[in-house]
Formats: C-alpha cells, structure tokens, sequence
C-alpha cells in the first residue's frame, strides 16, 4: 500500500473513532437534558396536583357552609331570631366537615348570637369589626378570611368561611365557620414524596401551611409565590432545590412544592453515569477495530 493510500486509511480511520466518541457524547447529553426535563416536570405535576387537592378541600368545606344559609328552616331561624333552631344546622355543618371546628351566626350587627360549641366568654359580644364579618356582610359573596387567632376555645390560628344571610333587602346575619391552619398541613403530604416541602398561602400571600411556619407575613412579592397568586405557574431551580408554584383556581391561593435537585435529579445521573460507560466503551471498541485494520493494512517487509 503506498503511503498517500496509507495516510488517507489514518485519516479515515481517525474520523470513524472521533465520529463514534462524538455520536456518544451527543446521546448522554441528549439523555441527561431529557432526564433533568423530566425531574423538573414531574415537580411540576406534583405542585399541579397539591393545587388540586387544596381547591378540593377549600371547595368542600365553603361549599358547606353555603349550602346550609339555603337551608330553609336554618334560614327563617335567622330572620325570624329564634336561633336555638340553628343549633342543629350548625352540629351538623361540623359533623360533616371535619377541618371546621366552629360555626357561629352572628346578627346584623355583627354580635355572637349562638355558637357551636359554645363559648360563654364571648357570647353576646360584637364582632362587626372583624374582616371575615364585615367583608361578607359588604360583598354579598361568600368570603375566606386571612389568618386569624380565634377567640374563645380553640384558641389557635385559623381562617373564617363567611356569608350573610340576606331577606327581602335586608342583612339578617352571617354565618361564619372557622378551621384551624393546621387542618392544612394533612392535606397535601400524603400525596408527595418523602423530602418534598409542601408550602400553601393565601390569597393575601400568608403561608398557611406548614402551620409551624405561619407569621402573618406576606409573601405577594416573592417572585416563587407572586406569579402563582395571581394565575400564573413557575418552575425555578434556586438554591440548590427544583421549586414548583401553582395557583389554586378560584380562590386565589397558591401552592409551592420544592424538592431538592439532588434527589430529583438521581436518576438524570445514574443514566448519564450509564450512557458515559456505553459510549466510552464505544468508542474503545471503535478505537481497537481501526488498529487491527490498520495493522492488517500495513505492507509486510521481507
């Protein structure tokens, strides 16, 4: 084989090798991109899903409260103020709806007519000043209070579901069921992870959940927990974590799940681990088969 012959088989040779390194190099990018895709969609998904799972609770528990203003019997017992036959109503609102621990009416006025259960210490007094009351009394729609502490028993922080009782052009009342911002904490986890983090806020951006957590502050401008209150739905990696926000339809709430990326990247690694492996040895083989060629090429010498 003459030399240019030779040269240009090295030649040949030398792009095969760097094609088969190149062409492996391509696919572990390629797989790890995907994988890294996929992690960070399926944060995404579970921020989606505890969206849902919040709007369901939040819809169950106003929806009750609704429903019994519409209860003929509970709703003359109001305008009539003969309130012992809303005791019932009430037992019955709790019973059914385990996160509300208390269902109050109070008058036009804004005073505490009857409770359940009952808390003599508070009875009787005005609460016209409170936001759960007056909003609802205002608006004429079913309100969601921001975080409160309740007074009487349970003395802990919660959140209102309100709505007035409204005849013939007149407030008659409102009744207003309260849950304790801890109730939120079971709602969600059971359905993520372990190591996820599962954060709730309302529409005035105060966390709720983790309850352990909840300040009164107000996270509206956050640029995670923003967008979300407002519709929209992020997906950031920060600080060392995959953080994914949703809003919860309706309500105007939010709800932001993180993980850390190095577990939800484990498998991007182990499968990048494994393609490296491949296309390395690949490219070994590659490299063996051109030298045997080459050998097999060379001229024999006398």
């Amino acid at each position: 084989m003459s030399r240019i012959a030779r040269a240009l088989a090295a030649l040949v040779t030398i792009v095969a090798v760097a094609g088969v390194a190149a062409l492996g190099t391509l696919l572990v990018l390629r797989a790890r991109d995907d994988a890294i895709a996929r992690a960070e969609a399926s944060v995404r998904d579970r921020a989606r899903v505890a969206a849902q799972l919040v709007h369901d609770a939040i819809q169950s528990d106003l929806g009750a409260v609704i429903g019994t203003t519409t209860r003929a019997v509970f709703h003359l017992a109001v305008v009539t103020k003969v309130y012992v036959q809303t005791h019932g109503y009430l037992s019955e609102l709790l019973a059914t709806h385990p996160r509300l621990v208390t269902a109050a009416v109070y008058d036009g006025a804004g005073r505490l007519v009857t409770r359940i259960p009952a808390e003599p210490s508070i009875a009787g007094k005005q609460f016209k000043q409170q936001e759960y009351f007056s909003k609802a009394r205002s608006s004429g729609f079913p309100h969601i209070s921001t975080l409160f502490i309740q007074l009487g028993k349970p003395k802990v922080p919660v959140i209102a579901y309100s709505i007035r009782i409204f005849n013939r052009g007149g407030v008659y009342g409102v009744l207003a069921a309260t849950t304790p911002i801890a109730a939120f904490d079971t709602i969600v986890p059971p359905y993520m992870p372990a190591g996820s983090t599962v954060r709730i806020y309302n529409a005035a951006g105060e966390r709720v959940s983790p309850s352990s957590e909840a300040t009164g502050k107000t996270y509206t401008t956050d640029p995670i927990v923003g967008p979300a209150l407002k519709g929209s739905s992020i997906l950031r990696r920060t600080g060392g974590s995959i953080v994914a926000a949703a809003p919860v339809a309706d309500y105007g709430w939010g709800v932001v799940v993180s993980q850390p990326a190095r577990q939800a990247d484990a498998d991007e690694r182990a499968l990048t681990t494994r393609l490296s492996w491949y296309a390395g040895a690949a490219t070994l083989l590659a490299l063996i088969a051109a030298v045997v060629a080459w050998r097999r090429s060379a001229p024999i010498e006398a």
